[in-house]
């Protein structure tokens, strides 16, 4: 029996009662001289799919002298699913936003981490024909800029490099950690700790100030030695040491906010070991919300929006990819706001914990003492 034809572009040209040239630019989506109405649009759309017509990826790509790829740098710190999240997740959505453009996702892999000081990384992706780069945390601003001068486009994520000149997608910490104050404060905590990062990463000092100013809105003088701060990469480790520097105080916090999911589940594990219970004993807020979810009891977290920030990388970058008039003067820039998830891990501080007069004591005024 012969295979029935399949529909072309002609097709539902004619089925449209337009041109084939009308037909190319609304099913393809890129930026034309051609003016088509919303009507028309709706009746080549409608044809199409009567017709089921749909373009040919490979095709279409060889006409726009594209090869549908884009590229997607992580993180180069990649370890086992619990300890970094974030750069499995964003693997997951950024494939999914780009297959939702008709693109296909090429991530490099943990070989490509040698090559990110050279050129080499450059021809690792122009030998993969990407038709552009998504960059998730860069090492450095070479290795933004290397992809740039190359001509090819490009997008930073959550911890880009502002000294390069491409578009950028962002979180804002402040909204979520405010309300994690306010959720705190609102169950009766004043002792409140924080588990964090030093050093000059944005990101990471983002994280600090937001605690800071949202405390000191609520009237909470923080002591020095509630703030605890490590000075590598976010890890479980870090958090069970930090949690146990808190638990050896004269007067313990009643509450830890934890600035990474991996922190906060080492804080679980530090007061599992010393018995204090969550939340009887101890109410614990994470950050990321990852991991949160899945912890016993569940993680009241401040969540970042990352299928939010992989859709919009990965509209930023094929718009780049596909707009015809040159790249934008400005590049965008765009900033999502974190939010707060209430969960298990929280409650009313315990009959005997510390109190107002135990914050803002004779330990000192606020400030960090960053741990070695």
């Amino acid at each position: 029996m012969a295979r029935p034809r399949q529909a072309t572009s002609t097709d539902v040209a004619r089925q449209a009662g337009v041109s084939q040239a009308t037909v190319s630019v609304v099913l393809s989506g890129v930026r034309s001289n051609i003016r088509v109405s919303d009507a028309t649009r709706r009746r080549v759309l409608a044809a199409a799919a009567d017709l089921g017509y749909a373009p040919h990826p490979a095709a279409r790509a060889l006409r726009q002298r594209r090869s549908g790829a884009i590229g997607f740098l992580p993180r180069p710190e990649r370890g086992l699913p619990f300890e970094h999240p974030i750069h499995y997740l964003l693997s997951i959505h950024t494939a999914r936003a780009a297959l939702d453009r008709g693109y296909q996702l090429v991530e490099a892999g943990v070989e490509t981490d040698a090559l990110r000081g050279s050129d080499a990384l450059v021809q690792f992706l122009v030998n993969r024909r990407v038709d552009g780069v998504l960059f998730d945390g860069p090492r450095t601003a070479a290795e933004v800029r290397r992809v740039v001068d190359r001509g090819l486009p490009a997008v930073q994520i959550l911890r880009p490099r502002p000294d390069v000149a491409t578009p950028t997608v962002t979180v804002d910490a402040a909204p979520g950690i405010a309300a994690a104050i306010d959720h705190l404060v609102g169950l009766g905590h004043r002792a409140i700790a924080f588990l964090g990062k030093s050093g000059a990463a944005p990101v990471d000092r983002a994280r600090l100030d937001a605690f800071t100013a949202a405390t000191a809105r609520r009237g909470l003088a923080i002591p020095g030695d509630y703030i605890r701060l490590i000075a590598g990469d976010y890890g479980l480790e870090h958090g069970r040491a930090l949690t146990r520097e808190l638990l050896a105080l004269p007067e313990r916090p009643t509450a830890i906010f934890a600035a990474s999911d991996s922190l906060a589940l080492g804080a679980a594990h530090a007061l599992y070991e010393a018995e204090v219970r969550v939340p009887a004993a101890m109410s614990l807020i994470s950050y990321d919300d990852t991991l949160a979810p899945q912890l016993y009891p569940p993680l009241t977290g401040v969540a970042q929006p990352f299928a939010a920030v992989a859709e919009r990388a990965i509209a930023l970058l094929v718009d780049q990819i596909e707009r015809s008039d040159g790249p934008a003067a400005e590049p965008e820039r765009v900033v999502l706001p974190t939010r707060l998830n209430v969960r298990r891990s929280t409650a009313p501080p315990a009959a005997g914990q510390a109190s107002d007069d135990v914050v803002g004591g004779a330990r000192g005024g606020q400030g960090a003492r960053p741990m070695a």
